[in-house]
Protein backbone atom coordinates (compact mmCIF):
# COMPACT_ATOMS: atom_id res chain seq x y z
CA UNK A 1 0.00 0.00 0.00
CA UNK A 2 1.33 3.43 -0.84
CA UNK A 3 2.77 5.38 2.08
CA UNK A 4 0.55 8.00 3.65
CA UNK A 5 0.48 11.29 1.73
CA UNK A 6 0.52 14.76 3.22
CA UNK A 7 -1.80 14.66 6.24
CA UNK A 8 -2.13 18.31 7.17
CA UNK A 9 -0.10 20.79 9.12
CA UNK A 10 2.04 19.47 11.93
CA UNK A 11 2.20 21.31 15.24
CA UNK A 12 5.83 21.84 16.14
CA UNK A 13 6.50 22.20 19.86
CA UNK A 14 9.30 24.35 21.22
CA UNK A 15 10.62 21.57 23.40
CA UNK A 16 10.67 17.84 22.64
CA UNK A 17 10.97 15.11 25.25
CA UNK A 18 13.62 12.44 24.81
CA UNK A 19 12.79 8.74 25.13
CA UNK A 20 13.03 7.21 28.57
CA UNK A 21 16.17 5.31 27.59
CA UNK A 22 18.13 8.49 26.88
CA UNK A 23 19.93 10.45 29.57
CA UNK A 24 19.36 14.10 30.37
CA UNK A 25 21.26 16.63 28.30
CA UNK A 26 24.82 17.07 29.52
CA UNK A 27 25.14 20.59 31.04
CA UNK A 28 28.77 21.08 29.93
CA UNK A 29 28.94 19.44 26.49
CA UNK A 30 28.06 21.66 23.57
CA UNK A 31 28.97 24.90 21.82
CA UNK A 32 30.25 28.14 23.29
CA UNK A 33 30.93 31.56 21.79
CA UNK A 34 32.55 34.73 23.03
CA UNK A 35 35.94 36.42 22.78
CA UNK A 36 39.64 35.60 22.67
CA UNK A 37 42.23 38.06 23.98
CA UNK A 38 45.73 37.25 22.70
CA UNK A 39 47.08 40.38 24.42
CA UNK A 40 45.87 43.52 26.13
CA UNK A 41 45.32 45.38 22.86
CA UNK A 42 43.50 42.77 20.76
CA UNK A 43 40.09 41.14 21.00
CA UNK A 44 38.72 38.66 18.48
CA UNK A 45 35.64 36.47 18.19
CA UNK A 46 36.01 32.98 19.58
CA UNK A 47 34.15 29.69 19.79
CA UNK A 48 34.55 26.38 21.55
CA UNK A 49 33.22 22.85 21.38
CA UNK A 50 33.16 20.85 24.59
CA UNK A 51 32.99 17.07 24.16
CA UNK A 52 32.25 14.60 26.96
CA UNK A 53 34.73 11.73 26.88
CA UNK A 54 34.08 9.44 29.83
CA UNK A 55 31.44 9.15 32.56
CA UNK A 56 30.65 12.88 32.77
CA UNK A 57 34.11 13.40 34.25
CA UNK A 58 36.55 13.96 31.38
CA UNK A 59 36.06 16.65 28.74
CA UNK A 60 37.90 17.65 25.57
CA UNK A 61 37.72 21.36 24.78
CA UNK A 62 38.43 22.68 21.27
CA UNK A 63 38.90 26.47 21.23
CA UNK A 64 39.18 28.71 18.17
CA UNK A 65 39.94 32.42 17.90
CA UNK A 66 38.94 34.03 14.60
CA UNK A 67 41.35 36.73 13.38
CA UNK A 68 39.98 40.20 12.71
CA UNK A 69 41.91 40.59 9.47
CA UNK A 70 42.45 38.30 6.51
CA UNK A 71 45.76 36.43 6.54
CA UNK A 72 46.25 37.20 10.24
CA UNK A 73 46.80 34.57 12.94
CA UNK A 74 43.98 33.35 15.13
CA UNK A 75 44.10 30.52 17.65
CA UNK A 76 43.40 26.78 17.53
CA UNK A 77 43.84 25.14 20.91
CA UNK A 78 42.74 21.79 22.31
CA UNK A 79 42.63 21.33 26.07
CA UNK A 80 41.34 18.72 28.53
CA UNK A 81 39.41 19.20 31.72
CA UNK A 82 37.81 17.09 34.42
CA UNK A 83 34.65 17.64 36.43
CA UNK A 84 34.59 17.94 40.18
CA UNK A 85 31.17 18.69 41.60
CA UNK A 86 29.46 21.27 39.41
CA UNK A 87 32.65 22.59 37.80
CA UNK A 88 34.84 21.33 34.96
CA UNK A 89 38.39 22.29 35.90
CA UNK A 90 40.87 22.95 33.09
CA UNK A 91 44.60 22.56 33.57
CA UNK A 92 46.57 21.59 30.48
CA UNK A 93 49.34 22.57 28.06
CA UNK A 94 48.71 23.71 24.49
CA UNK A 95 50.46 26.02 22.03
CA UNK A 96 53.53 26.23 24.24
CA UNK A 97 51.70 27.56 27.30
CA UNK A 98 50.00 26.19 30.39
CA UNK A 99 46.29 26.99 30.59
CA UNK A 100 43.98 27.04 33.60
CA UNK A 101 40.29 27.74 33.85
CA UNK A 102 36.86 26.28 34.33
CA UNK A 103 33.40 25.65 32.94
CA UNK A 104 30.67 26.59 35.39
CA UNK A 105 27.10 27.87 35.03
CA UNK A 106 27.37 27.67 31.20
CA UNK A 107 30.44 29.95 31.24
CA UNK A 108 33.84 28.85 29.92
CA UNK A 109 36.84 30.89 31.04
CA UNK A 110 40.46 29.85 30.48
CA UNK A 111 43.75 31.74 30.70
CA UNK A 112 47.33 30.93 29.73
CA UNK A 113 50.44 31.43 31.82
CA UNK A 114 51.35 34.28 29.45
CA UNK A 115 48.01 36.07 29.83
CA UNK A 116 46.02 35.08 26.73
CA UNK A 117 42.45 34.25 27.69
CA UNK A 118 39.11 33.03 26.34
CA UNK A 119 35.75 34.16 27.75
CA UNK A 120 32.78 32.28 26.30
CA UNK A 121 29.15 31.46 27.06
CA UNK A 122 27.24 28.33 26.10
CA UNK A 123 24.62 28.60 23.37
CA UNK A 124 22.26 26.17 21.68
CA UNK A 125 22.33 26.02 17.89
CA UNK A 126 19.39 24.39 16.11
CA UNK A 127 19.09 23.14 12.58
CA UNK A 128 17.12 25.67 10.49
CA UNK A 129 15.44 22.65 8.86
CA UNK A 130 14.14 21.15 12.12
CA UNK A 131 10.39 20.64 11.91
CA UNK A 132 10.31 21.20 8.13
CA UNK A 133 6.82 20.38 6.89
CA UNK A 134 6.27 18.06 3.93
CA UNK A 135 4.91 19.84 0.87
CA UNK A 136 1.68 18.85 -0.84
CA UNK A 137 2.13 15.55 -2.67
CA UNK A 138 5.03 14.37 -0.51
CA UNK A 139 5.29 10.72 0.48
CA UNK A 140 5.13 10.86 4.28
CA UNK A 141 7.10 7.92 5.67
CA UNK A 142 6.95 8.89 9.34
CA UNK A 143 4.47 11.67 10.17
CA UNK A 144 5.43 13.84 13.10
CA UNK A 145 3.24 15.55 15.65
CA UNK A 146 4.76 16.43 19.03
CA UNK A 147 3.30 14.35 21.85
CA UNK A 148 1.69 11.74 19.58
CA UNK A 149 3.14 8.33 18.74
CA UNK A 150 3.95 8.18 15.02
CA UNK A 151 2.26 5.97 12.44
CA UNK A 152 4.93 3.41 11.48
CA UNK A 153 2.87 1.60 8.85
CA UNK A 154 5.23 2.64 6.02
CA UNK A 155 8.03 0.54 7.59
CA UNK A 156 8.66 -3.20 7.65
CA UNK A 157 10.27 -3.66 11.07
CA UNK A 158 7.53 -3.59 13.69
CA UNK A 159 10.09 -4.02 16.49
CA UNK A 160 11.16 -0.39 16.30
CA UNK A 161 9.59 1.62 19.09
CA UNK A 162 7.12 4.48 18.56
CA UNK A 163 7.65 7.09 21.29
CA UNK A 164 5.17 9.44 22.90
CA UNK A 165 7.38 12.34 21.82
CA UNK A 166 6.47 11.64 18.17
CA UNK A 167 9.73 9.88 17.26
CA UNK A 168 10.62 6.30 16.27
CA UNK A 169 13.51 4.62 18.12
CA UNK A 170 15.93 2.04 16.74
CA UNK A 171 15.65 -1.32 18.48
CA UNK A 172 16.17 -4.73 16.81
CA UNK A 173 17.38 -4.93 13.23
CA UNK A 174 17.51 -2.38 10.44
CA UNK A 175 14.27 -0.94 9.11
CA UNK A 176 13.17 -0.57 5.49
CA UNK A 177 10.28 1.17 3.82
CA UNK A 178 7.66 -1.03 2.19
CA UNK A 179 7.87 1.10 -0.94
CA UNK A 180 10.76 1.25 -3.40
CA UNK A 181 12.20 4.56 -4.58
CA UNK A 182 14.57 5.70 -7.30
CA UNK A 183 15.23 9.38 -7.98
CA UNK A 184 14.34 11.67 -5.08
CA UNK A 185 13.95 15.42 -5.47
CA UNK A 186 13.89 16.09 -1.70
CA UNK A 187 14.26 13.68 1.20
CA UNK A 188 13.96 14.98 4.76
CA UNK A 189 14.77 13.21 8.02
CA UNK A 190 15.46 14.28 11.60
CA UNK A 191 17.58 12.28 14.04
CA UNK A 192 18.61 12.50 17.67
CA UNK A 193 21.76 10.77 18.89
CA UNK A 194 22.27 9.57 22.46
CA UNK A 195 25.30 10.74 24.40
CA UNK A 196 27.67 7.77 24.74
CA UNK A 197 30.74 9.36 26.36
CA UNK A 198 32.60 6.09 26.94
CA UNK A 199 32.49 5.09 23.26
CA UNK A 200 34.78 6.19 20.46
CA UNK A 201 34.74 6.26 16.66
CA UNK A 202 32.20 3.93 15.06
CA UNK A 203 30.99 2.92 18.50
CA UNK A 204 29.49 6.32 19.27
CA UNK A 205 25.79 6.46 18.30
CA UNK A 206 26.14 4.67 14.95
CA UNK A 207 23.42 4.33 12.32
CA UNK A 208 22.94 5.24 8.66
CA UNK A 209 20.39 6.33 6.05
CA UNK A 210 20.44 4.25 2.85
CA UNK A 211 18.99 5.28 -0.50
CA UNK A 212 17.77 2.63 -2.96
CA UNK A 213 18.65 0.27 -0.10
CA UNK A 214 22.35 0.63 -1.00
CA UNK A 215 23.89 4.10 -0.79
CA UNK A 216 24.60 5.19 2.78
CA UNK A 217 24.84 8.60 4.40
CA UNK A 218 26.48 7.88 7.74
CA UNK A 219 24.80 8.77 11.04
CA UNK A 220 27.24 9.06 13.95
CA UNK A 221 28.10 11.27 16.89
CA UNK A 222 31.01 13.14 15.30
CA UNK A 223 30.57 16.42 17.19
CA UNK A 224 33.94 18.09 17.79
CA UNK A 225 35.95 15.60 15.71
CA UNK A 226 38.39 16.00 12.84
CA UNK A 227 36.05 14.08 10.57
CA UNK A 228 36.57 11.36 7.97
CA UNK A 229 34.34 9.68 5.36
CA UNK A 230 33.21 7.37 8.15
CA UNK A 231 31.87 10.18 10.32
CA UNK A 232 28.44 11.78 10.41
CA UNK A 233 27.39 12.92 6.95
CA UNK A 234 30.13 10.90 5.28
CA UNK A 235 29.65 8.60 2.30
CA UNK A 236 31.44 5.66 3.88
CA UNK A 237 34.88 5.10 2.30
CA UNK A 238 33.82 7.31 -0.62
CA UNK A 239 33.71 10.97 0.41
CA UNK A 240 33.85 12.84 3.68
CA UNK A 241 31.53 15.75 4.37
CA UNK A 242 32.97 19.06 3.18
CA UNK A 243 32.15 20.53 6.61
CA UNK A 244 31.64 18.90 9.98
CA UNK A 245 28.14 20.30 10.53
CA UNK A 246 27.34 18.15 13.58
CA UNK A 247 25.38 19.41 16.53
CA UNK A 248 25.99 17.88 19.96
CA UNK A 249 24.30 14.58 20.80
CA UNK A 250 20.87 14.83 22.46
CA UNK A 251 20.04 17.54 19.89
CA UNK A 252 17.72 17.08 16.92
CA UNK A 253 19.67 17.15 13.64
CA UNK A 254 18.51 17.08 10.02
CA UNK A 255 19.43 15.69 6.62
CA UNK A 256 17.93 17.10 3.44
CA UNK A 257 18.94 15.09 0.40
CA UNK A 258 18.62 15.06 -3.37
CA UNK A 259 19.34 11.60 -4.78
CA UNK A 260 19.80 10.49 -8.39
CA UNK A 261 19.70 6.71 -8.70
CA UNK A 262 22.16 4.85 -10.96
CA UNK A 263 21.34 4.64 -14.66
CA UNK A 264 21.36 1.10 -16.00
CA UNK A 265 22.33 -0.60 -19.20
CA UNK A 266 19.96 -3.04 -20.90
CA UNK A 267 21.38 -5.94 -18.86
CA UNK A 268 20.99 -4.11 -15.54
CA UNK A 269 24.66 -3.21 -15.09
CA UNK A 270 25.60 0.34 -14.18
CA UNK A 271 25.81 2.87 -17.00
CA UNK A 272 26.03 5.97 -14.78
CA UNK A 273 26.74 6.00 -11.06
CA UNK A 274 24.39 7.39 -8.44
CA UNK A 275 24.76 11.02 -7.39
CA UNK A 276 23.80 12.72 -4.16
CA UNK A 277 23.55 16.21 -2.67
CA UNK A 278 23.29 16.39 1.13
CA UNK A 279 22.51 19.23 3.52
CA UNK A 280 23.33 18.51 7.18
CA UNK A 281 21.61 20.91 9.57
CA UNK A 282 21.06 23.25 6.63
CA UNK A 283 24.72 23.22 5.53
CA UNK A 284 25.67 21.67 2.18
CA UNK A 285 28.16 18.87 2.86
CA UNK A 286 28.00 17.02 -0.51
CA UNK A 287 27.31 18.67 -3.87
CA UNK A 288 26.19 16.30 -6.64
CA UNK A 289 28.71 13.76 -5.37
CA UNK A 290 29.16 10.63 -7.49
CA UNK A 291 28.86 7.31 -5.62
CA UNK A 292 30.52 4.37 -7.42
CA UNK A 293 28.89 0.95 -7.30
CA UNK A 294 30.31 -2.33 -8.61
CA UNK A 295 27.69 -4.92 -7.65
CA UNK A 296 24.99 -6.61 -9.73
CA UNK A 297 22.00 -5.80 -7.52
CA UNK A 298 19.89 -4.60 -10.45
CA UNK A 299 20.93 -7.32 -12.92
CA UNK A 300 18.08 -7.95 -15.33
CA UNK A 301 16.19 -4.83 -14.23
CA UNK A 302 15.53 -1.64 -16.12
CA UNK A 303 15.47 0.76 -13.15
CA UNK A 304 17.61 1.07 -10.00
CA UNK A 305 15.17 1.35 -7.14
CA UNK A 306 15.10 0.20 -3.55
CA UNK A 307 13.77 1.05 -0.10
CA UNK A 308 14.87 3.77 2.23
CA UNK A 309 16.74 1.89 4.95
CA UNK A 310 17.64 3.02 8.46
CA UNK A 311 20.45 1.01 10.00
CA UNK A 312 20.45 -0.66 13.39
CA UNK A 313 23.92 -0.60 14.93
CA UNK A 314 22.74 -1.32 18.49
CA UNK A 315 22.34 2.30 19.58
CA UNK A 316 19.03 3.87 20.76
CA UNK A 317 18.89 6.53 18.04
CA UNK A 318 15.63 8.34 17.40
CA UNK A 319 14.20 9.36 14.03
CA UNK A 320 11.20 11.54 13.23
CA UNK A 321 9.53 13.66 10.52
CA UNK A 322 10.58 11.53 7.54
CA UNK A 323 9.20 12.36 4.10
CA UNK A 324 10.25 12.63 0.50
CA UNK A 325 9.28 14.12 -2.82
CA UNK A 326 9.94 11.81 -5.76
CA UNK A 327 11.66 13.31 -8.78
CA UNK A 328 9.54 13.56 -11.92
Amino acid sequence: MRAQKQIGKFAIAAVFLAGASLSRANPYMGEYKGTYHPDGATTMSASAQVVAEGDDVHYRIVLKGTPNEQDADGADIELYGHRQGTTVHIGDRAGGYYWTGQIQNERLSVKSSYGQHFELDKFVRKSPKEGLKPPAGAVVLLPFRAGIRPDMSAWRNADWKPLDSGAMQVTKGSNRTKEQFGDIEHFHIEFKLPLEPNNRGQGRANSGVYFAGTFEVQVLDSFGLVHTSGDCGGLYNRARARVNACLPPETWQTYDVEFRAPRLKADGSIRQNARITVYHNGIKIHDNQEIPYSGDKWKGKSEATGPIMLQDHRHPIQYRNIWLVEAR
